[in-house]
């Protein structure tokens, strides 16, 4: 293509510029959702026992287009999921629970299997014995069987820290792109 004169010369900004533009920003997206994939897989790898369903359907890619070739993209983490979530990606806190014991029938993801039925149903009782809460299974005849579980006060460890693991990505993809970004906490 032969350029001559200032009408050709903008034109041909116009148009390659366009084309840059379109260009720049299928890839940043592209980049981006591939990214939200690989934290949604580190997520469910990061997981003792593998992720549930739902915590696998956590991590969210959305992208929109603004004006005058501008667009976002974000990483989100679903707003049920991160309700769910929060101790392992975030911060953990401290939180009740019943610890099993050897003793205990498990679930899958290691919880007492049937805990809040057999509550209900009377199965399960909760005795307080020198300032140490025990679960004790009633239907068990012998005694070192019946002590299903001791509560104790324990933390979550983070499995998966999401901000960082996201920052260190967004790094990455646009590590090698030129250009103006603007990259925010949300």
């Amino acid at each position: 293509m032969s350029i001559k004169g200032i009408g050709d010369t903008r034109r041909y900004i116009n148009t390659r510029g366009n084309e840059l533009g379109k260009d720049f920003q299928k890839t940043i997206i592209n980049q981006t959702r591939l990214l939200s994939q690989r934290m949604q897989n580190k997520l469910n790898e990061s997981i003792d026992r593998g992720a549930v369903a739902f915590t696998k359907r956590a991590i969210l890619f959305t992208f929109s287009t603004r004006g005058f070739g501008g667009f976002k993209a974000s990483i989100i983490v679903k707003s049920l999921q991160a309700d769910y979530l929060y101790d392992v990606i975030v911060q953990p806190s401290l939180f009740e629970k019943f610890i099993p014991t050897s003793a205990a029938r498990l679930s899958r993801e290691g919880n007492i299997a049937g805990l809040r039925n057999n509550l209900r149903k009377g199965r399960y009782k909760v005795i307080k014995q020198g300032g140490k809460e025990r679960l004790i299974d009633t239907s068990q005849k012998k005694r070192d069987k019946r002590v299903i579980g001791l509560r104790e006060r324990k933390r979550r460890k983070m499995v998966y820290d999401f901000y960082n693991e996201a920052e260190k990505g967004v790094m990455m993809v646009i590590s090698n792109t030129q250009g103006v970004f603007k990259v925010k906490k949300g």
